[in-house]
């Protein structure tokens, strides 16, 4: 399982929020701009420090500040993969995605570069430069850079929210083929309805800063009593 208990104030904000995820499979953090998802999410990564919470993943604690624990981003095994897709400019396609990968001791490599491409669907992109590639494009090379480090958890911010309707219908095969074939557990923040039908096992819905309901994605999207955003 994926369990946290964490809570932020940022001014008039504050996230509180306990959840446990499934460790396996596509869990979506869903609901309205500004309620907390990506902050929750920033959180799980390391990226944001919660005072007093707690993060386990598959039985390795991240942070327990009862006890004195928070492991830096850096040395979690997590892969993130933001809104824009933020690749190495001066590196072509290849290096992007071996980046994070070479610096891996070799025990510690359970995907290898030639999944991380093939579930992404970039092959015929690893001799490109970066400077040509299509939105779409570059966020799939994100995907199969974050894949390369073999992390416990993917962690994706509305990797599609820049993208147009073409791009994203590009995109959503690759994000099915990781859920179905890597066996990493992610974590996907949304606010559109139809990617998290699409994508997701698990859903949390979230509103101002706190998770109102959770569970698989069909019972929950079937709810009407739910504030779901359209």
């Amino acid at each position: 399982m994926i369990a946290a208990s964490l809570r932020l104030a940022r001014g008039a904000f504050t996230l509180d929020v306990s959840l446990a995820l499934p460790a396996r499979g596509t869990s979506a953090l869903f609901g309205p701009s500004g309620c907390g998802k990506t902050t929750l999410l920033r959180c799980l990564a390391g990226l944001e420090h919660a005072p007093g919470g707690r993060v386990v993943v598959d039985g390795e604690v991240w942070q327990d500040d009862a006890a004195g624990v928070f492991v830096p981003v850096h040395r979690r095994a997590v892969g993130v993969v933001f809104q824009e897709a933020s690749l190495f400019e001066h590196l072509d396609v290849r290096a992007n995605v071996e980046f994070g990968w070479k610096r891996l001791a070799p025990s510690q490599r359970r995907i290898c570069v030639e999944q991380a491409v093939e579930w992404t669907g970039i092959g015929a992109l690893m001799q490109r430069s970066t400077a040509g590639l299509s939105g779409g494009e570059r966020q799939r090379v994100a995907i199969a850079r974050a894949l390369a480090v073999s992390p416990r958890l993917l962690l994706m911010d509305e990797p599609l929210a820049a993208l147009d309707a073409a791009r994203k219908a590009e995109i959503l095969p690759a994000i099915e083929r990781v859920n179905a074939l890597s066996g990493i557990g992610v974590v996907y923040v949304s606010h559109a309805i139809a990617e998290v039908a699409r994508v997701a096992d698990h859903v949390v819905l979230m509103e101002a800063g706190r998770a109102v309901a959770a569970g698989p994605v069909g019972d929950l999207l079937s709810r009407l009593d739910l504030p779901l955003p359209p």
